[in-house]
């Protein structure tokens, strides 16, 4: 879920339509999400929160349950009970990898065969852009932008992995008989695949926007989305093994469709 908070500024206009004629609204706000139905969805993320293997790098790396957003929202009151908007959304979050940048090799020596090369299981960041627009229906006896409102948008998302220094554990550890708190734990240089991962959302909201006096209100609200994983055709492996950073962006496509529910809250200034 995810707990916003955001600052509206709003312009009056010259029609009645809308809160005390006010019709146009930009709406600026950081958020805070938590993963809870994340962990629960993801197997990659279950093993990580459940595993003994990766318990002293849970103790050093922490188990990230929050991840972070700033949005910015323009909208309008186009008739009595209907306003557009154009939903702006940069979010912060992490993503767990086992055997990260794991590679498929081809055998060099006579009989042919393959051969892997791997690398690290990591927690490592990355970043998602989303512009949505969005259609607000406000219920009956609501005066838009106050009171109830359903809210239905579609947007595009794009996420992309962020190359950096990690905490990280060498898959070459995997299978050992090391106990868990005996791992070596090293921060090393992670390079990431540039390609985007792109996912199509749809969302449903009700937000709830409380006036306190004519140039304050409260807004709450609850937002189902599913996040569709946009399979263009360089997600698409002609072979049975995947490359590693073509893996890497699949694996997130699919991270960002775990993400299902969210909530904010914040503060509107109408001026």
């Amino acid at each position: 879920m995810s707990i916003g908070l955001c600052l509206a500024l709003t312009a009056s206009g010259q029609s009645e339509t809308g809160f005390y004629g006010k019709r146009f609204t930009l709406q600026l706000g950081a958020g805070a999400h938590h993963n809870t139905l994340l962990k629960l969805a993801s197997r990659s993320e279950r093993t990580f929160l459940k595993n003994d293997y990766y318990r002293n790098y849970r103790k050093q790396t922490g188990t990230n349950p929050f991840n972070y957003s700033f949005y910015a929202c323009m909208g309008v009151v186009l008739k009595e009970g209907v306003s557009f908007s154009l939903d702006f959304q940069c979010y912060y979050g992490k993503i767990f990898f086992s055997d990260l940048g794991i590679e498929y090799h081809e055998s060099s020596y006579p009989g042919g065969g393959y051969y892997y090369t791997s690398t690290y299981d990591c927690l490592v960041n990355y970043n998602t852009i989303r512009l949505m627009p969005r259609i607000e229906i406000s219920s009956e006896n609501s005066n838009a932008p106050t009171g109830l409102t359903h809210i239905l948008g579609i947007g595009v998302e794009i996420s992309q992995l962020k190359s950096g220094n990690y905490r990280c554990i060498d898959s070459n550890y995997s299978g050992t008989t090391f106990s868990p708190d005996s791992i070596l734990i090293t921060t090393d240089y992670i390079r990431l695949g540039k390609e985007n991962a792109i996912n199509i959302t749809l969302m449903y909201g009700m937000e709830y926007r409380i006036p306190l006096s004519r140039s304050f209100a409260w807004n709450f609200g609850g937002y189902l989305h599913a996040n569709l994983p946009a399979l263009f055709p360089s997600y698409i492996d002609d072979s049975p093994y995947f490359t590693s950073e073509r893996d890497q962006h699949r694996k997130l496509a699919l991270h960002r469709f775990q993400n299902l529910f969210s909530l904010r809250t914040g503060l509107v200034i109408m001026l």
